[in-house]
C-alpha cells in the first residue's frame, strides 16, 4: 500500500494540470499558429504558413517604433524602481524584524489596492504637474505598480544579511562606504538581479497604464496588441504576442537558471528567513540618507491614495484637490445607479465563485507536487507559474480568442475560469509552502496511532494549513475583484466593476470612481484587519508569541 502512496498522491495533480493545459496552453497555442498563418487564421499545420507577420514586423518602421517604445519605458521605469527601492529596502532590513515587517505591509498596501484606483489617483494629482498623457506619466505609472514588487524582492534579500559582518567590516578598518560597497552591495546581487528581472517582464505587459495615462503616440506591444485585436487583424497581434511571449520566458529562465525560481516567488509565499534584530541602528550616513529616502518612498506610494479618499467627498461635480466642503452624494450615486450596483454584483460573483475553484483546485495541486514522488516535478511547477509570468495582455488576447470559439465570452462561467487561471499558481505556491513547512512528521505520528491517512490529513494536515487556504482564498478573490484586462476582452454583454470603472474612467471622470475606489480600499483593510485578528487569536491558542514579527 505504501508504494501506492506516492502514485495516488500524483493524481491529485492531473485536474489543475488539465485546467491550464485545457484554458492556458491550448489557447496560447492558438495565438502561435495564427502568427505564422499570413491571414491571421488557426488550423494546425497553418494554412498558409509562411513568416510574412514576422517579417512586416520588422521592416515596418511603425512596428519598430512599438518595440522601441515597449523596450525603453520598461527598462527606464525597472531601472528607477530598483535604484529607489534599493537603499528603502536597506533601511527597512537593518531595523528589528517586527517593524521592518510592519514596514514591509505598509509597502504592500498598493499591490492589495485596486490597479484603477492608483491609475485614477494619477488622473487627479499628474495634470497638477503638467505631465498627463506623457512618457513621463507612464514611466510614473509603472515604476509606482512596480515598487511594492521590487520591494518585496530586495528585502527578503536583505533582511537575511545579518548586522554581524557589517560589524566585522567596520572591525577590520572599513568605513561605513567601504563596508557597504565591498560586503553589503555583493551579497544583494542576486535580490538586485532577481527585482530588476521581474519588473523587466512586468513591464513589458503593462496595458492599462500606458492606455490610461500615457500618450496616444507612445504605443506599446500590449496597447498594439490590443488595438490589432478590435481591428480583427489576428495575424499581427499574434506575431507581437509571440514575440512578447519569447521574450518574457527567456528572461524568467535566464533568470532561474542562476538563481532560482524560489527567488522569483516571494509574493507566492513570504520567507521565514531573517536574522533576528533587537539593537538600536547606530545612525551612520549610509543609515540617515536611506531613511529619508524611505519616507519620500513611503510618500509616493501612500499619498495618491489618500488623495482619492478626499476627492471621494468633494460636493461639487468637478474634481479639485483639497476638496471645497464635505458631502457622501458620490458614494449615493454609486448606490442609486444600477448600472454601478450590477457590476459590483458580478464582480463579487465571480469573485467567490474564484476563490472555491483556485482554492480547490490549488489543494488539490499542491498536495500532489508535495506529498507525492511523480517524475518531472521542475516541469510540471513550471507549467503552474507560466500564467504568474506571461503577460495578462496575451493571457487574455489568447482567451478571448477561446471563448469565442465557445461561446463563453461575456458569460459568469468565462470571467470565473479566466480569473482562476490567474490566480490559481499563487494559490498553488502560498499552500505548497504551508505544506512543505508542516512536514509530513505528525501525519505520520497520527497515522501510527491509528488513524487512516485520511483521517490523519483532515485532523491534522489540513487544520494545519487552513490559514495558507484561508490566504489563498483572499488572494484568489483580490485577483478576481480587482482584475480588469482579462474581463475587458471578454466583456460583450454584463461587465465587472473594473471594467465598468475602465470604461467610465474611458468616457468622463468623475467623483464616482473615487467613492468606489475609497469603499475597496476600506474593504482591503478590513479584510486586512480580519485576518491578522484571526492570525493572533490562532498563535494565542497554539501558545506563540504575538509579537514575533514574522513577515
Amino acid at each position: 500500500m505504501r508504494a501506492r502512496r506516492p502514485l495516488a498522491s500524483g493524481l491529485l495533480v492531473l485536474p489543475g494540470l488539465a485546467f491550464v493545459l485545457v484554458f492556458f496552453v491550448y489557447p496560447l497555442l492558438g495565438v502561435v499558429l495564427r502568427s505564422f498563418d499570413s491571414q491571421g487564421g488557426i488550423a494546425f499545420p497553418p494554412s498558409h504558413p509562411v513568416l510574412s507577420n514576422y517579417i512586416e514586423i520588422l521592416h515596418d518602421p511603425a512596428y519598430v517604433v512599438v518595440l522601441k517604445n515597449t523596450f525603453v519605458v520598461a527598462a527606464l521605469a525597472t531601472a528607477i524602481a530598483v535604484a529607489v527601492a534599493y537603499p528603502t529596502c536597506f533601511f527597512m532590513s537593518r531595523l528589528p524584524r517586527r517593524w521592518g515587517a510592519r514596514l514591509l505591509m505598509l509597502a504592500l498596501f498598493p499591490f492589495w489596492t485596486s490597479i484603477l484606483v492608483r491609475l485614477y489617483a494619477f488622473t487627479q494629482i499628474l495634470p497638477l504637474f503638467g505631465v498627463m498623457y506623457t512618457t513621463t506619466a507612464t514611466v510614473i505609472g509603472m515604476v509606482y505598480y512596480l515598487l511594492p514588487y521590487v520591494i518585496a524582492v530586495l528585502y527578503a534579500n536583505m533582511v537575511t544579511i545579518d548586522d554581524d559582518i557589517l560589524a566585522a567590516a567596520h572591525t577590520l578598518g572599513a568605513n561605513s562606504v567601504q563596508a557597504l560597497r565591498y560586503v553589503f552591495v555583493p551579497l544583494t546581487r542576486s535580490g538586485v538581479f532577481v527585482g530588476a528581472v521581474m519588473a523587466f517582464v512586468i513591464s513589458l505587459g503593462f496595458f492599462l497604464t500606458p492606455a490610461i495615462l500615457g500618450a496616444g503616440s507612445d504605443l506599446t506591444i500590449a496597447t498594439y496588441i490590443q488595438q490589432q485585436v478590435n481591428i480583427v487583424n489576428w495575424g499581427i497581434a499574434s506575431a507581437m504576442g509571440t514575440v512578447l511571449i519569447a521574450i518574457t520566458l527567456a528572461l524568467f529562465f535566464f533568470a532561474t537558471r542562476f538563481f532560482g525560481a524560489g527567488e522569483l516567488l516571494v509574493l507566492g509565499g513570504t520567507s521565514q528567513k531573517g536574522v533576528a534584530r533587537a539593537e538600536r541602528m547606530r545612525l551612520t550616513w549610509p543609515v540617515v540618507n536611506s531613511a529619508i529616502v524611505t519616507l519620500l518612498v513611503f510618500i509616493f506610494l501612500l499619498a495618491p491614495l489618500i488623495v482619492v479618499v478626499f476627492v471621494s467627498f468633494t460636493p461639487t461635480t468637478y474634481l479639485i484637490f483639497p476638496p471645497q466642503g464635505f458631502s457622501l452624494r458620490w458614494y449615493a450615486d454609486f448606490f442609486n445607479t444600477p448600472d454601478w450596483i450590477a457590476s459590483g454584483w458580478l464582480s463579487v460573483r465571480v469573485g467567490l465563485l474564484t476563490i472555491v475553484s483556485a482554492t480547490a483546485l490549488g489543494l488539490l495541486t499542491a498536495i500532489g507536487l508535495e506529498r507525492s514522488r511523480i517524475r518531472g516535478k521542475q516541469v510540471l511547477r513550471a507549467v503552474f507559474l507560466a500564467p504568474l509570468i506571461v503577460p495578462v495582455i496575451l493571457i487574455a488576447v489568447a482567451f478571448y480568442d477561446f471563448a469565442n470559439r465557445l461561446h463563453l465570452a461575456g458569460t459568469l462561467a468565462g470571467y470565473v475560469i479566466g480569473h482562476t487561471l490567474l490566480a490559481l499558481p499563487v494559490t498553488v505556491m502560498i499552500v505548497g509552502n504551508a505544506l512543505r513547512s508542516i512536514g509530513t512528521e505528525l501525519e505520520d505520528a497520527a497515522r501510527t496511532l491509528g488513524a487512516s491517512r485520511q483521517q490523519a490529513f483532515r485532523m491534522v494536515t489540513a487544520w494545519l494549513i487552513t490559514p495558507s487556504l484561508a490566504v489563498s482564498g483572499i488572494f484568489a478573490f483580490v485577483t478576481s475583484w480587482d482584475e480588469p484586462v482579462v474581463a475587458l476582452f471578454l466583456s460583450t454583454g454584463a461587465t465587472t466593476l473594473p471594467v465598468h470603472i475602465f470604461n467610465y474612467m474611458q468616457s468622463e471622470v468623475r467623483p464616482t470612481v473615487a467613492a468606489i475606489a475609497t469603499m475597496l480600499m476600506a474593504s482591503v483593510l478590513l479584510i486586512s484587519a480580519a485576518v491578522h485578528a484571526v492570525g493572533a487569536s490562532r498563535r494565542q491558542k497554539l501558545g506563540a508569541p504575538s509579537g514575533s514579527g514574522q513577515a
